[in-house]
């Protein structure tokens, strides 16, 4: 075997399944440090007359004891961490795949140049949109929206009991097609972006090793690119999935337009970023520090 035929089988066997454990480590960390943003983001997008202040009091005192005042903020973080573990490590694995077939299928897993990969990482990216959706992001962000604006307040199991029985298996799904359009363009624009940044500062060299605060500050960048670039389909996508809701998505589009004009479809995008910009921060800083355990390597900046 040939010098680069056992590098591309080294690449096949290791690559994406140290993804998968990265990104699952990484999504919980995220969950965890900014899950009442998300929240608060929540809230708004259904509120949006509401002041970030004026929800974070709503929100606060909701509830008595344990699920009551501050401990609201977490409330649903058990199931939102068991989402993310999936959701995450999907991602990471499903665009590890897919760049490794695309590169060895369409460049015969030739060195790409700059154009090259980006492209690669805009197709992984949409690609890991799209898997990470139909598995696992629809119906749990359904479930999640469901859960944080209910009138009652019911448990995340129950309401997921409310939704089969009413509506069906099928009523997890609904509001999908916003929510899928939402992932593909979130990681058509996160991961060329975050690749295209560390690449930089790497100085094209993949064997190095970012120190911490790179790939916090690139992944805030990406994080906040993508928000600014697809919030209308975040607001489309929480209103189509609030409990008591039938119209169709266009009806939800100028219903939105109707009530607040253009500035409507950003509705949120404030706390939005506030959540994104350090949740993808944390998500890409655990990923590059698991990856760098798992293929250690000695040049670092």
């Amino acid at each position: 075997m040939t010098g680069k035929e056992e590098n591309k089988s080294q690449q096949h066997v290791n690559f994406p399944w140290k993804r998968l454990v990265a990104g699952a480590i990484a999504g919980t960390a995220d969950v965890w440090a900014c899950h009442p943003l998300d929240r608060i983001k929540t809230q708004l997008q259904n509120n949006p007359g509401k002041s970030i202040v004026g929800t974070f009091g709503d929100i606060v005192s909701k509830g008595k004891g344990f699920t009551g005042g501050v401990n609201a903020l977490y409330e649903g973080i058990l199931p939102m961490t068991a989402e993310a573990i999936f959701k995450v490590g999907i991602r990471y694995f499903a665009f590890s795949w897919f760049t490794e077939q695309y590169k060895n299928t369409v460049y015969n897993g030739e060195t790409l140049n700059k154009k090259q990969q980006f492209g690669a990482n805009l197709l992984g990216g949409a690609f890991a949109g799209t898997i990470e959706s139909f598995a696992v992001v629809i119906p749990c962000e359904l479930l999640k929206v469901r859960h944080m604006t209910q009138e009652h307040n019911k448990s995340f199991g129950t309401v997921f009991r409310d939704v089969l029985r009413e509506e069906g298996f099928q009523g997890l799904y609904k509001g999908g097609s916003a929510t899928l359009l939402r992932q593909i363009t979130n990681h058509m624009v996160r991961f060329p972006t975050f690749y295209a940044i560390s690449d930089h500062l790497k100085g094209g060299d993949h064997s190095v090793h970012l120190p911490v605060w790179q790939n916090l500050s690139a992944g805030a960048i990406a994080g906040t690119a993508s928000t600014l670039f697809n919030n209308p389909l975040d607001t489309i996508k929480t209103r189509m999935q609030k409990q008591g809701q039938n119209q169709t998505t266009m009806q939800v589009v100028k219903g939105i337009y109707q009530e607040n004009g253009i500035k409507g479809y950003w509705a949120g995008v404030i706390p939005r970023i506030l959540r994104v910009a350090p949740g993808q921060a944390i998500t890409w800083a655990v990923v590059e520090l698991v990856m760098g355990i798992l293929e250690p390597s000695t040049k670092k900046h």
